[in-house]
This record gives structure tokens, sequence and C-alpha cells, in this order.
């Protein structure tokens, strides 16, 4: 059989359309460039926010109008589980696959195949019911799935390597716990074995990627779960690879963890920590620790520990009853903190949480003019902190090769300051191999991105 897999939202999600092509591939069926080669066409959808499930049913709907009658639509995770009726009046959709039953796909391909050889029977729509579960309540498939089992071809010399699923948080703006469940951490051994077949595969970087990062292991009885990891990652992997932590929350990172980052050569000196703003009041609404004092001096034990750390954030605007004065404040906040990266938010009403209930709604005209304004404050700050940078060098991770338009050869990558598909590029003049580490003497720089040359090596 041939596949084609299309994943839609976060790093998480990556993670499992890897899972699965990794099944599907140890099947024995063929992983094809193109929806239009394919048997089975398979999209690992989001129910983030609303502009998410839009995009997603925007795309079951385009591959379910140019699906051949031989051809099956399979929509899996977020949404297939969250919103499974809106999914399924989507005609053409065959199959629906929930987040927690991804590795139930090669049986499911396997039984679509026998359905009549290479073409199926015409089929109505039908939605696998869940998996069996242990008595606390985890599919027994994640809890003996082993990463051993998974065959996976590097296409990139980056790797998510997704280290839990589910969240114990229960923030008002969020769906992700009602679809998700609890946090359930894979165990310390199962981690480490899959960074090492991700090493052995060709993998430069490894991006630990979980809703909470930071609650890493406290389901397995762990005492600072995290840094227990990464100090066991550190002792299994190579010292030249990249392993970089995105989605920290900031009241899971402590003295070890910091102390931890900063000790190992492995890991980036980068930190993604979701804060979603920085009132006091607007926190306790969104049902967020509300200290942002703590998070400041957070950010400066960072910084005392690592001097040269990228941090990472996430902010949402307009949340219900965000004032002028709230706003102002979070403004404010991004001039203290100064940090490196800055992703906003418009608030999404989402149907079914606290926040959909609130009074003060924002209005949307509102909410545009603020986040427009929060991105041009932020961008002079980006760009002061990238332009620190100019006359030093970089460590480079090459991965692609181009031309510029005066015909000079150029390759992009990124340092340890940028994440993938998320953060800025580094752009190098020169034709480099992708995968390889290139140093790099930054001499421009953007509000993003850094251009440079390569040093001798």
């Amino acid at each position: 059989m041939k596949y084609h897999i299309v994943t839609l939202g976060c790093p998480k999600n990556a993670v499992d359309s890897e899972g699965m092509d990794g099944l599907l591939s140890a099947e024995g069926h063929e992983a094809v460039a193109s929806a239009t080669e394919a048997d089975v066409i398979i999209v690992n959808t989001c129910s983030f926010i609303a502009a998410a499930r839009a995009e997603t049913l925007g795309v079951l709907k385009e591959l379910a109008e140019r699906k051949r009658p031989d051809q099956r639509l399979i929509a899996a995770g977020c949404m297939a589980q969250s919103h499974p009726a809106e999914v399924a009046a989507v005609q053409g959709v065959d199959v629906s696959l929930g987040t927690q039953q991804w590795t139930q796909i090669g049986n499911l391909v396997n039984q679509l195949a026998q359905s009549s050889g290479s073409r199926f029977a015409e089929r109505a729509f039908v939605t696998i019911p869940l998996i069996a579960t242990t008595a606390n309540g985890q599919p027994v498939s994640y809890a003996d799935w082993r990463t051993t089992q998974i065959r996976r071809t590097r296409h990139t010399p980056s790797a998510y390597l997704k280290i839990s699923d589910g969240c114990n948080l229960r923030c008002a703006f969020c769906t992700i716990p009602s679809f998700k469940g609890d946090m359930r951490s894979k165990p310390v051994g199962a981690v480490l074995a899959e960074a090492q077949e991700l090493v052995a595969q060709g993998a430069r970087e490894i991006v630990l990627v979980a809703q909470h990062l930071t609650d890493y292991g406290r389901d397995l009885g762990l005492q600072d779960g995290l840094a227990t990891l990464l100090e066991e990652l550190c002792q299994v992997t190579p010292s030249d690879i990249w392993i970089r932590l995105m989605y920290a929350y900031p009241h899971g990172i402590n003295e070890r963890l910091i102390a931890t980052m900063a000790s190992h050569p492995q890991i980036c000196h980068y930190l993604d920590m979701p804060l979603q703003h920085a009132h006091p009041a607007t926190l306790r609404r969104m049902r967020r620790p509300p200290d942002t004092d703590r998070t400041l001096r957070l950010i400066a034990e960072l910084r005392a520990a690592m001097p040269d750390i990228a941090i990472r954030s996430t902010f949402i605007v307009g949340y219900p009853g965000e004032t002028t004065a709230e706003f102002n404040a979070l403004l404010e906040f991004l001039r203290a903190a100064q940090l490196d990266r800055v992703g906003a938010f418009r608030y999404s009403r989402e149907p079914g949480t606290p926040a959909a209930e609130l009074p003060d709604q924002v209005r949307p005209q509102v909410i545009e003019r603020r986040w427009h304004e929060l991105m041009q404050v932020q961008q002079q700050i980006s760009r002061a902190r990238n332009r620190r940078w100019i006359g030093r060098t970089l460590t480079v991770l090459i991965e692609g090769n181009g031309v510029a338009d005066d015909g000079s050869a150029l390759s992009v990558g990124r340092s340890f300051r940028d994440a993938p598909e998320v953060d800025g590029q580094v752009f190098v003049w020169g034709d480099f191999p992708v995968g390889s580490m290139v140093s790099v003497k930054v001499t421009q720089a953007t509000e993003y991105d850094l251009w440079g040359e390569a040093e001798q090596q």
C-alpha cells in the first residue's frame, strides 16, 4: 500500500506522524511524496484554536474533493478526537482515528488493504473505538509501545522527541486536556532508546516536546524528572549533537534544571517558556500562576547561569477582560524581559472552556490592534538582541542550500538560538552539506534572521 501523511499543527503532532510513518513502513507499506500517488491519505489534524480547526477542515475538504474512488482518507489526531462530528460531516473522509489511537494505524491500513486488494470497496464513515486501557486509564499500546519497533528515515538533521502527552494544567483558555487527558510521561528508558535511534539515523538535533515539559516524570514518581532525564540523555548521546527544550513552563524550572542545562554541552542554551500574559489579574483569569516578578527573577537566573541563552515565549492578546492597563503591563514586561523570540496569539473563544463564558470579551478590532502593537514592540527588541551577535561566531546547523540573486551559493541553517519552524534562520555564503555544523561569523542582523560568512575550518 502507498500512503501519504499530511501533518497540521504543532511539533507534537509531527512526532505522532513520524510514529505512524514508522509503523506503516515496518508493515511493508510505501510512503509517497504526494496525495495523488497514495492509496491512503492520512491527515494528522489540529484542534488548538478555531483557526487551526478551520484549516484542518479546509485541508480535509480539499483532499476529499480530489481523491480517487479507490483512495481512502483518514482523519487522525486532535480534531478527529475533539470534534468528531465536524470531521465526520466532511464528505469523503472515511475513517477517524483519535490522539491516543495512532499506534493502530498499521492495523487500520491493513484492514483497508484487505477490503479489495489494492482497491477498496465503498464504505461509510466509521470511527475506530478507543483501544484497551490499563488500570490507570493509560492506553495499552502507549505503555507497551517500544521505540525500537519504529523505523524512521531522517529527512532533516532535526528530530522531535515527545517525552509525554496530555497535561495536568487546566488553563481556562485551553481545550487540550479535554481530549488529551492528564499527562502521561514516556518512561526514561524509552526516551533514551528513541534518542539513540534518532542519533543513529543521523539526527544532529533532538527537540524535546510535550504539553508541559517541566512536569515530566511527576506521574512516574520522579523528583526533578526533566533534569534527571536530561542528565541521562547526555550520557547516551554524543557531545556534538543539540538537545533543545520546548514548552517548558516557568513554575517547573528550578536550580537543578538550570545547572543541568548550563553544565552539559549537548543542551542548547535555549528555552521556550510559554507565559501567555504578564498582568497578575489576567493570569488569574487564565488560571495561570500570577507571579510575574518571580518570572523576571527566573529569567535573570537563567541568564546568570548561561549569559548567551535565547529565551522564547508566547502570549495571548485580547483575553476576556483584558483592559488597556493590563495590555500596557504586558508591553512593559516585554521591555523589561528583553526576550529573544516572541510569538503572539489573538485570543480565540473556544466553546467548552471557562474563558469562553467570561464577561467582557474583547472586540476583534481591539484584539487586532493590540496584536500589531505587541509585535512592533517585540520586533525592536528582537532586532537589538540579534544585533548583539554581529562580529561574533555561531555554530550553524545547515538545513538547505540555494543560490542568491547574484548567483552566489548560499546555505541556510539555524544556530542554538533558533528552534526549527518557529524561529529565525542563519544565511551563510557558500555551499555546505545538509546536516553539517559550520562556524559562521555574523555580519548582518534583521528582526528575525542573521547573515554571515563561514570561518576557515
